[in-house]
């Protein structure tokens, strides 16, 4: 019976009070400092040395980005030409097979000469192209008569009526802008796919001639006799850096994948052709040896 008087012991193994509150245990007092023992200085501060690695760790990552964009460029230009540098890869949907001027340009011609049609959808215009000869001369007056060298690109229009002039349809300034805007697209196919191409002229079709120009050419035919042209030619000329920045971006950020119709062209689009092509648009004059480009 005492013995059921005794309180179990407690859980923690530590003696109980008989009201149950557990006995604590004084531990005894840390004993003082002596005087030879160090006091406890602050935490240390960063080391002297520190902003030199950070210089250093800074270089050497600035060094491995330079490496990576190098690397980068070189990966990304691989296999291209320096003439391909910078022209916008993808730049339209077709391309001629043939990247000479010889045979390339003429598959240009062909392509382009198929978009642009009258309403009546027959082709406004044949194009033939080929290379200038070497001995001929190409003099364009650029403020001075500048003689132009190099691989020099001829598209020649015809619209299949006299001279040379658009057959069918009826004269107007917005079939002009049509025909402006044809001879963009020539130099700007060439450009962009023909390496070897370093100028470009594009001769127009003349507008029909008058009864009275018709007339001496019949009278001229008749005696044997050698007409003289009395209507201005007109061409567009073109070098590479003209069109630098078209070439730049794809080819539609430029001209519509459409060609426009003869009796309806404006908007942004004629004022971009319209700049493109008003300061290239020069008149023919035979030379003894080629011709010359002046300014209207």
């Amino acid at each position: 019976m005492a013995r059921d008087l005794i309180p179990p012991p407690s859980p923690a193994g530590r003696p109980q009070t008989p009201d149950g509150t557990p006995n604590l245990i004084e531990l005894p007092a840390e004993p003082a400092r002596s005087g030879a023992e160090p006091a406890m200085g602050p935490p240390p501060g960063p080391s002297q040395f520190r902003n030199r690695f950070g210089f250093l760790l800074g270089a050497l990552a600035g060094i491995v980005i330079a490496v990576g964009l190098v690397v980068a460029i070189v990966v990304a230009n691989n296999g291209s030409s320096s003439d391909e540098a910078g022209l916008a890869s993808n730049w339209s949907r077709w391309q001629p097979q043939d990247s000479t001027v010889e045979g390339g340009s003429q598959e240009i011609a062909d392509h382009v000469a198929a978009e642009y049609k009258h309403p009546d959808g027959q082709q406004l215009v044949s194009i033939t192209a080929g290379a200038l000869p070497d001995d001929a001369d190409l003099l364009v007056r650029m403020g001075s008569i500048t003689k132009i060298g190099g691989t020099r690109l001829l598209y020649t229009m015809d619209g299949l009526g006299p001279n040379r002039s658009i057959k069918g349809g009826t004269p107007s300034e917005t079939r002009l802008k049509v025909i402006h805007r044809e001879a963009l697209e020539l130099a700007l196919y060439t450009f962009r796919y023909l390496p070897d191409a370093e100028s470009v002229t594009m001769l127009l079709p003349p507008p029909p001639p008058t009864d009275k120009e018709q007339q001496a050419a019949a009278l001229a035919a008749a005696t044997g006799a050698t007409a003289s042209p009395t209507t201005q030619l007109t061409a567009i000329f073109y070098r590479p850096g003209d069109l630098r920045q078209q070439l730049q971006v794809p080819l539609g950020n430029t001209l519509t994948a459409k060609a426009p119709s003869t009796s309806s062209f404006s908007g942004p689009e004629a004022s971009t052709v319209e700049t493109l092509t008003l300061s290239n648009r020069f008149n023919i004059s035979p030379t003894s040896n080629g011709v010359l480009l002046d300014r209207p």
